[in-house]
Parts: structure tokens; C-alpha cells; sequence
């Protein structure tokens, strides 16, 4: 957080110089000092939002990911038309502590294509798959496994 601050600092000056930086820092630990002694704020706070920043990034390249393994699932079902499409409706339930990881576990499927959530009730989730291959195990998915973890970095 220091260095966040000091970087603002610099960057809000327009121009670096010995006395921006000298004058900068002091004013950045002046108020680090301060977050630290009346907001609470501490390194162990740091180090645990660095954590859940690093889940998340994580988390989206893993959503990036899956969507393009699907786009090329969807793509050689479009192409390939000897093959019989076999849709479906799968039903599976997930318990997160928050209602948070739920929405973003059904908005992460729906935005997988050849899947969507249909109906979210709870913990209870409803998803239509283009083909039955590919609501095979998508109540274990890597969405899935990486929110537990993102839910275990929470306490």
C-alpha cells in the first residue's frame, strides 16, 4: 500500500524529481502510519487483499480459458454435422457460504458457451447444455474449485 500511495503521488505530480519523491514519501508514510494506527489497516491486511486479488486474476484467466476450449467445443459441433447433438438439462447444488460465489458461478457458466443457467433457487442450479458431454461434471467444474478457494481466503 505504501508504494501504491508513493506511485500515486508521483504520478499525480506529473514530473519525478529527488524532492517529489523525498517530500512524497514522507507524506505516504505519514498516512500509511495513519491507516495503520485508526483505520486498522495493517501489512497482515495486505497481504490477505493481495491473496483474493491474486484468486480473482486467477479466476478470470481461468474463465477465459474455458470459454475458449468451449467457443472450439461449440465451433466442431457447428462444423461437424454427422454428429448427434444430444441437449440437456442438468441439476446440481452447490454450497458456498456466500450468496456472492453463487451468482458468479451461474453468470461463469452462462458465459461459457454451450451452457446457460437457466434458474438459480439458492444453492439449487438449473443449467441447459448444448450436449451431454458437456454437463459432465460441471457441478466439480474448475469454477467451481477455484471459488471454494476464493471462499476459504475469506476467513
Amino acid at each position: 500500500m505504501l508504494f501504491l500511495l508513493l506511485l500515486f503521488w508521483i504520478i499525480l505530480n506529473g514530473k519525478f524529481t529527488w524532492e517529489i519523491l523525498t517530500i512524497g514519501a514522507l507524506i505516504c508514510v505519514a498516512l500509511y502510519l495513519f491507516l495503520y494506527r485508526f483505520v486498522g489497516y495493517s501489512p497482515k491486511t495486505e497481504l490477505r487483499l493481495a491473496k483474493k486479488i491474486f484468486r480473482f486474476l486467477l479466476y478470470i484467466l481461468i474463465l477465459i480459458k474455458e470459454v475458449i476450449v468451449a467457443n472450439c467445443k461449440v465451433i466442431y459441433y457447428i462444423y461437424n454435422s454427422k454428429l448427434e447433438v444430444e441437449p440437456r438439462v442438468v441439476t446440481f447444488r452447490k454450497n458456498f457460504k456466500g450468496e456472492g460465489h453463487d451468482v458468479v458461478l451461474a453468470e461463469s457458466i452462462t458465459l461459457t458457451p454451450g451452457t446457460i443457467t437457466i434458474h438459480l433457487e439458492g444453492n439449487k442450479y438449473t443449467v441447459h447444455c448444448l450436449d451431454r458431454e458437456m454437463g459432465l461434471g460441471i457441478n466439480d467444474s474448475v469454477f467451481v474449485k477455484q471459488l471454494k478457494k476464493m471462499e476459504s481466503d475469506r476467513t
